[in-house]
């Protein structure tokens, strides 16, 4: 009888072990309080988002006309690259919209555009206009490289470097001598950034 109580004893102090201990009834409660106030902070937090996000439709306008007018800029940027490219649609654009011809003019008006931080404007205008090829060229005439080493350090054929030549020629970035301007000493310093 004794050998069956300490029998019944070790089997109900294992159940409770079982039950109670490490991975039984109260983990599975615990885990449970902790999935439901979980639950809470979410539906809290998804409540917080509906409203930050109703709240922002000013802001989003707001940001929307930024958009829009650096949009707009890049655009003019592009349209003076195809302009310069012989694109005539581009330049009847661009002479309707700032009243100059593709060149050094036309690019410090479409630059003097407000609403938009200056140094974005200079830093896309020079990505946008003068670009790696550009740069590698500029870089290679200014060390006292021929036309070729240039087209060959840009990775290009003669005929598009020329094309880039002439493009940064037009836009003041090198001069007459194939020596980069200011413009374009800045617009390389630009590239180290």
């Amino acid at each position: 009888m004794w050998i069956v109580a300490f029998l019944v004893a070790i089997i109900i102090l294992l159940m409770g072990m079982i039950l109670f201990g490490g991975g039984g009834v109260s983990r599975q409660r615990r885990l449970q309080r902790e999935i439901s106030a979980l639950s809470e902070e979410l539906r809290r937090t998804q409540e917080a988002n509906e409203a930050l996000r109703s709240s922002l439709g000013i802001g989003t306008e707001a940001r929307a006309g930024r958009y829009k007018d650096l949009l707009e800029f890049a655009r003019d940027l592009d349209c003076l690259r195809s302009a310069i490219a012989g694109s005539k649609i581009c330049e009847r654009g661009l002479a309707k919209k700032y009243n100059a011809n593709p060149g050094p003019e036309l690019l410090e008006r479409i630059l003097a555009r407000p609403g938009i931080d200056p140094m974005l404007k200079q830093r896309l205008a020079d990505e946008m206009l003068v670009g790696e090829v550009g740069k590698a060229i500029m870089r290679s005439l200014d060390a006292g490289g021929t036309l070729e080493r240039a087209a060959a350090d840009a990775g290009v054929p003669l005929v598009v470097a020329k094309g880039q030549i002439t493009r940064l020629q037009i836009l003041g970035y090198l001069d007459a001598r194939l020596k980069p301007t200011e413009r374009g000493r800045e617009a390389l310093e630009l590239f180290k950034l």
